[in-house]
Parts: structure tokens; sequence; C-alpha cells
């Protein structure tokens, strides 16, 4: 009768442990906050936003670990949010027609000091946003030529406008947030056609201007991820 009146005695203190244990496991858990997702261009500071170095993330990084990818140096950041002052082309009018709020930019420059890219940090009022409409305009964008983002000059740089050769763009995940990207020349150097016969045809000074479009995308998916993983923690 004793062994069954401990054995009694056992049970709470063992659903007891249960419980702290649950409650602990509960206590680790990161809540995703949507709303704070939704306002990252607000809740994060914009050097956050935009590191200080970028480049290809190693495959097995979490987000959690630290950022140390090397490629591309931030260079210059603008103080405006601006929608009409950071895009161009079609882009600009889709970013309006979809809810554009705000598009942050900073221009990068490559670790050999030869290729620039303004990156602009798109923002809309809600997920709603037409990312596949965006995402064929940066493949009809190589095709005209048209650049989607204006530059953003560089101090020891002459990265302009009349300099842009390439785009990309990319989708943040889990946000209503888009990366275009547009790159070219650092020295300021316009890329011109190919000379006859080569450039007869519209698709040889398309195939041209193709390791910019890369670069461009290759920057876009980077950023975008390294964004995608700030919505990953919790706000403030």
């Amino acid at each position: 009768m004793g062994l069954v009146l401990a054995g009694v005695g056992l049970l709470p203190l063992l659903g007891g442990g249960a419980f702290i244990a649950k409650a602990w496991s509960n206590s680790r858990q990161v809540i995703h906050n949507p709303e704070y997702s939704k306002q990252l261009w607000r809740n994060v500071p914009v050097e956050t936003l935009f590191p200080a170095r970028l480049g290809r993330e190693h495959p097995d990084k979490t987000y959690r670990d630290p950022n140390d990818e090397r490629g591309w140096t931030r260079a210059a950041i603008s103080s405006s949010t601006s929608c009409q002052q950071a895009l161009s082309g079609a882009l600009a009018g889709a970013a309006d027609k979809g809810g554009c709020v705000a598009a942050l930019r900073a221009t990068y420059l490559d670790d050999t000091g030869g290729t620039a890219a303004t990156v602009a940090l798109i923002a809309f009022r809600d997920d709603q946003y037409p990312q596949q409409g965006l995402q064929d305009i940066m493949s009809e964008a190589d095709d005209k030529p048209e650049h989607v983002v204006r530059a953003l000059a560089a101090p020891g740089t002459q990265w302009k406008d009349a300099a842009r050769a390439g785009n990309g763009g990319w989708g943040v995940g889990g946000t209503p947030m888009y990366v275009a990207v547009t790159a070219g020349p650092a020295d300021g150097r316009r890329a011109g056609n190919l000379p006859l016969p080569w450039g007869r045809r519209a698709y040889p000074q398309q195939e041209d201007r193709e390791a910019w479009a890369h670069t461009a995308q290759g920057l876009a998916e980077s950023l975008g991820t390294r964004v995608q993983a700030e919505t990953r923690k919790v706000g403030p």
C-alpha cells in the first residue's frame, strides 16, 4: 500500500517537471511579428539594411551566424526615401501603381573597384504588390535596354545614370519589399554598341551587356537574403 501511495505521490512531481520543461521550451521560441516585417524599412537602421560588406553567403549559414561575406563594399547611402527619386523607367511606374511607400538606396563597389551598383530597397504598402510583374520588368529592361534604378553617386567614382549597363531584382520573402539593382562601370564609361559586323542585331548587343545584368542580379539576391534574415528577428 505504501508503494502505491508513493507512486501516486510521484505523479504530480512528474507532471510539474513536464510543465517546467514545456515552459522552458516556449521561452526559447522566437515569435516573428508580421507587422514588424511589414515596417522593416522603418524598424531597422539603414546601415543594417545596407550592410558595410556584401557577397555570396555560405550555403550552410543560418540567420543567427555572423555576416562575413566579401565581394562588395558600401560606398554611399541616400538620405531620401522617395520612390520617384530612386526609380526610373517602367519600374518607377509599376512601383507607383503597386503602392510604393519608400525606396531606400545605397551604392556598392566591387572589390576590384571597377564596378559600381546602386541598390534600391523598395517598400510597398502590403503583400499584394505585383512581385511577378516587377520580375517581368527586370527581364524586359535588359532587352530594351532600360535601367530601373537611378545611380547614386559615390565618392571617388564617376558612377552616374549614363554608365548604367545591367539590372537585377529579387523579392524579400516574408515582407512587402523588393530589391532592384542597376550596375555598370564605376569610372563612368558608357557601355557602347558592338561594332559591325557583330552589332547588326539587337541580341548581340544584349549579350554584350549580360555580364552587368548577372552582376546586378547576384547583388540583388545577396541583399534580399540579408534583409530577409532581419525579418526573423524579434522586433523592438
